[in-house]
C-alpha cells in the first residue's frame, strides 16, 4: 500500500488504514532489512573467507620469509667461514713459503760451501800436481845430464843399449 491509497474518514486518516500502512511499511522495510542482513551475511562470509585465505597466505609467505632468513643466515656463516679459511689458508701459505725458501736457502748456502771446498781442493790439487810436475821435469834434466855425462864417459862416445 502507498501513502496515497490512505482511507480518510471525517476526522482525517483512518485508524486501520494508517496501521495497515504502517504494517505494510513495516513488511517492506523488514524484507529489505532481511535482504541488507542477507547480503551483509554473505559479504562477510566472503569477506571472512578472504581473511582466512589472505591470513594463510600471510603464514606461508612467514614461513618463507623464515625460511629465506635461516638460508640467508647459512650462506653468511659459510661466507664468514670461508673468509676465514682463505685467510687462514693464506698466512699458512706464507709460513710454509718462508720455510721453503729458508729451506732453500740453507740447501744453497751448503752447496756454496763445499764448491768452495771443491775450489780449495782443486787448487791444492793443482799446485800438487805442478809440483809433481816441476819435481819430474827437474829429475828428467837431471837423469838427462847424467845420461848426458855417462855418454860422454863412455869410451865409445855412441853407446847402445840394445846391441
Amino acid at each position: 500500500m502507498h501513502l496515497d491509497q490512505l482511507k480518510k474518514g471525517l476526522w482525517g486518516y483512518r485508524k486501520d488504514s494508517v496501521f495497515q500502512y504502517i504494517a505494510s511499511q513495516e513488511e517492506v522495510f523488514s524484507q529489505k532489512l532481511l535482504e541488507k542482513d542477507a547480503q551483509a551475511e554473505g559479504a562477510a562470509r566472503q569477506y571472512q573467507e578472504r581473511i582466512q585465505s589472505l591470513e594463510e597466505e600471510n603464514r606461508k609467505l612467514r614461513q618463507d620469509l623464515e625460511e629465506y632468513r635461516q638460508k640467508c643466515d647459512m650462506i653468511s656463516d659459510a661466507l664468514l667461514d670461508a673468509r676465514s679459511c682463505a685467510a687462514q689458508m693464506k698466512e699458512e701459505s706464507r709460513a710454509l713459503e718462508t720455510e721453503a725458501q729458508e729451506r732453500i736457502r740453507q740447501a744453497l748456502e751448503q752447496e756454496l760451501e763445499q764448491v768452495a771446498q771443491y775450489k780449495e781442493k782443486v787448487a791444492a790439487l793443482r799446485c800438487n800436481i805442478q809440483a809433481t810436475l816441476a819435481a819430474l821435469d827437474y829429475k828428467a834434466a837431471e837423469l838427462e845430464e847424467q845420461a848426458q855425462q855417462l855418454s860422454d864417459a863412455s869410451p865409445d862416445g855412441n853407446l847402445s843399449l840394445f846391441q
